[in-house]
């Protein structure tokens, strides 16, 4: 029955997906439009751990079915000589949930100071990345798989962005500089404090790239004996420890909260680094790209661990403490075009929990295996394994904290893009 099934969702996806026409011109070409839609089918995906290992119990049992279909419109504007926006609406449910509603999820304006630097201000994105292979809302065809990293660092925020770009005759450097208010949304409260972003890479000409990334969060929490708050409240401050969020579904949690992701660091008061190096070029007359990177992380505050625990978790949601919270991760990434319409890759990533005092287990770990087909320049097929393990102190966001626990599934994703 579930070979069935499978079956029957791939033919539903391949028939749902049309080709579509390039961007378009709009207002006398001062505008280009465009956009994305995507759709995922899964089968069950399911929780595997001992009774009361799970942070939500009903999601030990599953079936398969089809995710919420996700789209996005962006307008680049041309708005006078070195001045520019940039504008993206977009429903993306594995973010804002299942809302229904359409967001402005992506905006800025660019002023070009000179031809190498850019200064922008409005929605910053943050992160240490810099070959980002990432699939956020609908905008999905850049990642070669379906799924995120296990660890990427990655999510928005409100403030400014310097940028600039220089093409030399070994290569292409890129830097950028970023200062923001710890919330996709307003965050004036008198311990928020502001985040600030340094990224800077080289890619040769001959196809090799090194990256390094550093991102400082400098906001702070109010203490007593050990337990803190927020003044704004919650347990989280900036959702780049945690993510955008994945597109695997849970039976019986929702969809934007960041299930799939391990929470470590509760994103205060604290830094991330991260250095990177891809490597893209033909091997034996095929065409290869080859990832890696590895990062550490820590803030002067942590999760409220469970009684009997020694670490706590975004995920268990019983508070914050005094003492610092450290995380370090790596991964790696693989994809072999065999032909210009049909390539296979897979993804392994390690995430850490290396605060003081964990006992047991301290590490989660995803693998995904897949690949994708092209049916037009615009329209994409991926097909994705994935395989989650979260040991018990590892911080990962199935499990409570007290048993490893697992899970895995097959996912099928159709997009499109104009």
């Amino acid at each position: 029955m579930k070979n069935l099934k499978l079956v029957a969702a791939t033919t539903l996806l391949l028939g749902a997906s049309v080709a579509v026409h390039a961007e378009t011109d709009l207002f006398g070409g001062k505008v280009k439009a465009g956009g994305y839609l995507a759709q995922q089918w899964q089968t069950a995906i399911e929780v595997d751990g001992p009774a009361g290992a799970l942070v939500n119990a009903g999601d030990a049992d599953a079936d398969s079915g089809f995710n919420r279909l996700r789209f996005g419109m962006w307008f680049n504007i041309d708005i006078a000589d070195r001045v520019s926006a940039f504008v993206e609406i977009a429903e993306e449910p594995n973010d804002f949930g299942n809302s229904f509603a359409v967001s402005q999820d992506l905006a800025w304006v660019d002023i070009d100071l000179t031809d190498e630097v850019i200064f922008r201000f409005g929605n910053v994105v943050e992160t240490t990345m810099n070959f980002i292979h990432y699939s956020d809302g609908a905008a999905v065809q850049g990642n070669p798989l379906i799924g995120n990293a296990i660890n990427d660092r990655i999510t928005a925020a409100e403030g400014a962005w310097l940028l600039g770009n220089y093409e030399t005759d070994a290569g292409k450097l890129s830097w950028n500089a970023t200062v923001t208010k710890p919330s996709f949304f307003s965050d004036f409260s008198d311990d928020s404090g502001y985040n600030y972003g340094l990224r800077t890479s080289f890619t040769s000409n001959s196809g090799f790239g090194i990256g390094a990334g550093l991102f400082i969060m400098d906001g702070d929490a109010s203490c007593i004996g050990g337990a803190c708050t927020l003044a704004k409240g919650g347990v989280i401050r900036s959702l780049i420890t945690v993510g955008d969020g994945d597109n695997y579904e849970f039976a019986k949690t929702a969809t934007n909260a960041r299930h799939t992701a391990p929470g470590i660091l509760p994103g205060i008061k604290g830094h991330i680094w991260q250095v990177d190096a891809m490597w893209s070029g033909d091997s034996l007359g095929v065409p290869v790209t080859l990832q890696g990177f590895y990062g550490q992380g820590e803030d002067d505050f942590s999760y409220t661990a469970p009684a009997g625990q020694t670490s706590g978790s975004f995920r268990a949601n019983l508070g914050l403490s005094d003492s610092k919270s450290k995380e370090s991760f790596w991964g790696v990434l693989a994809r072999v075009d065999l032909t210009p319409s049909f390539y296979l890759a897979t993804r392994y990533g390690v995430l850490n929990n290396d605060t003081s005092g964990v006992t047991g287990g301290d590490q989660s770990d995803r693998l995904q295996v897949g690949g994708g087909y092209w049916m037009n320049d615009s329209t994409l097929i991926k097909f994705e394994y994935v395989e989650q393990d979260e040991e018990a102190g590892s911080g990962g966001g199935a499990c409570n904290q007290s048993a490893d626990c697992e899970w895995d599934g097959f996912v099928v994703e159709a997009s499109v893009s104009f």
